[in-house]
């Protein structure tokens, strides 16, 4: 029995349960079974913490920070033009928030403060201000955000009220208390103040819901369930400007929400997740079994992001990787879980048989597109057969 992190409900049991390892959202393997419980009486989805979870993000959550031009593609264009996400997700915030000069915005749970950094290289009068639970990523905002302007662990009480408009990027998804995380941007911001959250769209982005330190899988229902416990009126929620992610703006309320809910979003929510649930544990079946059919010989894996990841963790100790395949420039003759990462191209002409780790809603699409993987002798793995 475990209760609800958004509405307090109690959920009897896991709806997805698989052994170790358990993958994290840096590619990390942690020695714990991943659990997933849906709630019936909001919608949302959740998983058992991570173990030391404050040392995790403080010390160990180091996005970024090994290359100063990270980033991971957000969409290729029909000429070629990659657009990345971080360029992406800043412009999606300008037009949300759609903020006055002169704005004061608190990027909260800010790691390297990328998305800021372009919202105030296209609207420098805006007066930044970035808040995260570690210092590791100070060096990346000296230089461009006043000292008084930063603050590490806690935030200062003359912080209150202070602000027109706080953003906070893929953060809730980590937290336990996603509603405390929520009240707590709520007392820093002015009257009216706005908020705008983004995060996973588990029903988008079936992957999210292995994520081991993504303790949160929101679906509209528990996210609104959630701002509105926080103490905010929801504006909008976008889910089309960046598929697979929710993107909510809310502004913040002087009286308390009532904390009412769309009984049909939330048994919409409920049999989605439990599909999702489904989902995983048919492919997790299946990947023994195609990995025993391989054993010992030579396969690639297809995509080096969180599926890619997922499909090494079950697969790995049963075949003979060559490498990791991935189309961003920024991850090829890199290494992933020590193997090399190499363009689709590039794929070895001896490996017999080649695993998708992509959203399985996108994967079938994007390998169509390569001509070059549908050759004579290499078998295409699917998530989802």
């Amino acid at each position: 029995m475990t209760a609800c992190r958004v509405c307090g409900g109690k959920i009897a049991a896991p709806a997805y349960e698989t052994p170790a390892p358990a993958l994290t959202s840096i590619m990390t393997l942690l020695n714990i079974p991943t659990r997933v419980y849906v709630c019936d009486g909001c919608g949302h989805a959740q998983c058992d913490e991570i173990p030391d979870i404050e040392t995790f993000y403080d010390t160990g959550y180091r996005i970024s920070l090994s290359s100063e031009g990270h980033d991971q593609i957000f969409a290729v264009k029909p000429d070629g033009t990659v657009i990345f996400r971080t360029d992406h997700q800043a412009e999606i915030a300008r037009n949300l928030l759609d903020l006055p000069q002169g704005a004061r915005l608190l990027d909260y749970g800010a790691a390297k403060a990328d998305t800021l950094r372009k919202i105030i290289a296209a609207r420098p009068d805006i007066e930044p201000h970035v808040f995260d639970v570690s210092t590791d990523y100070a060096s990346a905002w000296n230089g461009w955000i006043a000292p008084d302007a930063q603050a590490a662990y806690e935030v200062p009480e003359t912080w209150n009220g202070r602000f027109d408009a706080a953003m906070s990027h893929f953060v809730i998804e980590h937290v336990a208390d996603p509603v405390g995380f929520i009240r707590g941007i709520h007392k820093l911001l002015k009257p009216r103040g706005t908020l705008l959250l983004s995060m996973p769209d588990v029903s988008a982005n079936p992957g999210d819901m292995t994520v081991a330190d993504h303790v949160n899988h929101f679906s509209e229902a528990s996210l609104r369930r959630a701002l509105a416990a926080g103490g905010f009126e929801v504006s909008m929620i976008d889910v089309t400007s960046f598929p697979g992610a929710f993107f909510a703006v809310a502004v913040r309320s002087e009286t308390p929400a009532r904390p009412e809910q769309d009984a049909i979003l939330v048994r919409q929510a409920v049999e989605r997740g439990l599909e999702i649930c489904d989902f995983w544990r048919t492919s997790a079946a299946n990947l023994e079994k195609r990995a025993a059919t391989f054993r010992g010989r030579k396969v690639a894996i297809y995509g080096a992001g969180f599926y890619g990841g997922w499909i090494f963790s079950r697969i790995g100790n049963d075949v003979e990787l060559t490498a990791f395949l991935d189309q961003n420039p920024g991850l090829q003759n890199t290494e992933h879980f020590g193997y090399p990462v190499s363009a689709p191209t590039a794929i070895a002409e001896d490996a017999e048989a080649l695993f998708i780790g992509l959203n399985p809603l996108k994967a079938r699409a994007a390998i169509a597109s390569m001509p070059y993987l549908h050759r004579p002798g290499l078998e295409l793995l699917w998530l989802e057969a």
